[in-house]
C-alpha cells in the first residue's frame, strides 16, 4: 500500500508541475453543481443541499467539472485545470468506477496540437516513472479506422436501416431496438478497439456528428464533429473537443438528450439556463478530460484500476 500510494502521490504531482509549467492555472470547483453536462448516457447522482435558513435544492454529484470550467472561460480565467473527483452512476468493471478521479483542462485560442502536446508530456512522466520508454503516438481518423478494422466506409448521414444492413454484410449483427450510435459502438467495440491495443499512443479524430457533445461540428464536412480521442495500449485515456460556442445550439443539443433520456426510461437532467449564456461567452477554446486513474495505471505498470485506486468503490459495493 505504501508502495502504490507513493506513486499515486508521485503522479499527481507530476500532472500539477506539467500543466503549471505549460501556463494552465489549477482551479478548485464544487462537486455539486445545478446542472450536469446532460449526456445520455452519463448518468449523474442527484442530491438535496439547503443552505442555512435556506430552502433544499435539487443538485447532481458532477460527472465532470466542465460546466463549472466554463463559467470560468467565460469569465476570462485564461488557461485551467483540475484534478477533479467525480462520481457516475451505474459504473463498474476493469477501468470504470462510481468515484473516479480525472483531470481536465482547457486552452482559450488553443489548438488540438497543444492538447496532444499536454498529453504526451504527462505520458512521458508516467512512463518515466514506471522506467518505460513513452509510446509512439500515431494520428489517425474514426473513418480511416471504421473502414481499416471493420471493414466498410463510414457513412454518418447514412440511415439507421443502412447502417445496419452495411454491418451485417460485415458480419456484425444489431439489435433491432439499437439507435444509429448503438450499432456503430457495436462495431467500434468489438472490432475497432482490440485492434488499437499494440498501437502504442493513437490520437483518434473526427467524429460522427451524433456523438459531438459538446464540440462544434467540422466545417469541412459537418457530418463529423471536432472531437478526438487518445487511446493507448488499447485503452481510452482521454476526450477532447474544440469546444461548442454556440449557447443555444448547446441549448438545443441539451433538449434531445432529456427527450431521449425520458424515452429510455431515465429522469431528465434541471437546466442551467447560465450555462448556455457562458457557452455563448466563450472565447474559441480546446478543452480536453484525461482519465487521471488510468494514466496512474499506466505510471505503475497496472492492468486495471482495482491495482490503483485503495479504495474501488464498486467492488466494496458489491460485497456488502
Amino acid at each position: 500500500m505504501r508502495r502504490r500510494l507513493t506513486h499515486i502521490n508521485a503522479m499527481r504531482q507530476a500532472v500539477r508541475a506539467t500543466l503549471t509549467q505549460a501556463g494552465l492555472t489549477e482551479v478548485v470547483t464544487p462537486l455539486s453543481v445545478p446542472m450536469p453536462g446532460g449526456e445520455i448516457h452519463l448518468d449523474a447522482v442527484r442530491i438535496e443541499l439547503q443552505p442555512m435558513n435556506g430552502t433544499s435544492k435539487t443538485l447532481y454529484l458532477r460527472t465532470s467539472p466542465e460546466v463549472w470550467h466554463k463559467k470560468l472561460l467565460a469569465q476570462g480565467s485564461g488557461p485551467i485545470f483540475e484534478l477533479a473527483p467525480c462520481v457516475r452512476d451505474g459504473e463498474g468493471g476493469k477501468w470504470h468506477d462510481l468515484e473516479f478521479e480525472m483531470v481536465e483542462w482547457y486552452r482559450p485560442y488553443g489548438h488540438f496540437d497543444d492538447l496532444i502536446a499536454d498529453v504526451e508530456a504527462l505520458l512521458e512522466c508516467a512512463y518515466a516513472l514506471n522506467n518505460q520508454t513513452r509510446p509512439a503516438t500515431l494520428r489517425t481518423t474514426v473513418q480511416e479506422l471504421f473502414l481499416q478494422h471493420v471493414g466498410c466506409p463510414l457513412d454518418p448521414s447514412s440511415s439507421l436501416l443502412e447502417l445496419k444492413r452495411t454491418l451485417h454484410s460485415c458480419g456484425i449483427v444489431c439489435a433491432d431496438d439499437d439507435t444509429w450510435d448503438d450499432a456503430f459502438f457495436r462495431a467500434w467495440v468489438s472490432r475497432v478497439e482490440p485492434a488499437l491495443v499494440d498501437q502504442g499512443t493513437v490520437i483518434v479524430e473526427r467524429y460522427p456528428a451524433s456523438q459531438a457533445a459538446m464540440a462544434a461540428l467540422c466545417a469541412d464536412d459537418p457530418r463529423f464533429c471536432k472531437r478526438f480521442e487518445v487511446y493507448v495500449e488499447g485503452i481510452e485515456l482521454a476526450n477532447a473537443f474544440d469546444e461548442l460556442t454556440d449557447g443555444q445550439e448547446q441549448r438545443k443539443r441539451f433538449d434531445q438528450w432529456q427527450r431521449e433520456r425520458r424515452r429510455l426510461g431515465k429522469k431528465p437532467f434541471s437546466t442551467d439556463e447560465t450555462f448556455f449564456d457562458a457557452v455563448d461567452a466563450l472565447p474559441p477554446t480546446v478543452g480536453i478530460a484525461l482519465g487521471l486513474d488510468r494514466l496512474m495505471a499506466l505510471a505503475m505498470g497496472s492492468k486495471s484500476l482495482m491495482e490503483v485506486r485503495p479504495f474501488k468503490l464498486d467492488e466494496l459495493l458489491e460485497k456488502r
